[in-house]
């Protein structure tokens, strides 16, 4: 099994989320996450290497944002500003994401419920949790002609067991 770890370039706020995550992973990965913890105070080489890791892995753009940044948690925070925005805008964009997602958007069943996780687990994170009748009735009703008879086959067997209606499930 290869070490090699391949990570996407933050870009800005379109990829920030999923960016984040595996930037903190691989921190973990090298002892290294202390860095990006207001509570600790890391050593000075951890402190030096989790920002090095940092940098290696945004664009030009962002790179240039966090230029003058000297630790590690200084250029997260500054990161975490500028691209995990806050408020009724984000979670206004975030709706009309989900509002607008259907099937015919995607190549695969997989990329649009991928998706659609990935937007709900927005919405969850900045206290806006949909319930999963709502998140299913709009993955049902947002699939194309051809799953009509997935459809009524999913709707039928929810009629007789509404207690299992959730995402993972319909996955």
């Amino acid at each position: 099994m290869s070490d090699k770890i391949s990570i996407t370039k933050l870009i800005g706020q379109s990829n920030y989320e999923v960016w984040s995550l595996r930037v903190q992973s691989l921190l973990v990965k090298g002892s290294l996450s202390d860095a990006i913890v207001e509570e600790t105070t890391p050593k000075p080489e951890v402190d030096q290497k989790a920002l090095a890791n940092i940098r290696l892995t945004i664009e030009d753009g962002p790179l240039l944002q966090i230029q003058y940044s000297k630790t590690a948690l200084e250029a997260w925070k500054l990161l975490k500003n500028l691209y995990s925005p806050k408020g009724f805008s984000s979670e206004f964009l975030i709706c009309k994401e989900l509002f607008e997602t259907t099937l015919s958007k995607y190549s695969s069943m997989e990329e649009y419920l991928n998706k659609v996780k990935q937007l709900t687990d927005q919405l969850k994170a900045k206290g806006i949790e949909l319930p999963s009748q709502v998140i299913v009735a709009w993955v049902l009703n947002n699939l194309t002609s051809p799953y009509e008879g997935f459809v009524i086959m999913v709707t039928q067997s929810y009629r007789t067991n509404s207690s299992t209606i959730n995402l993972e499930n319909l996955f």
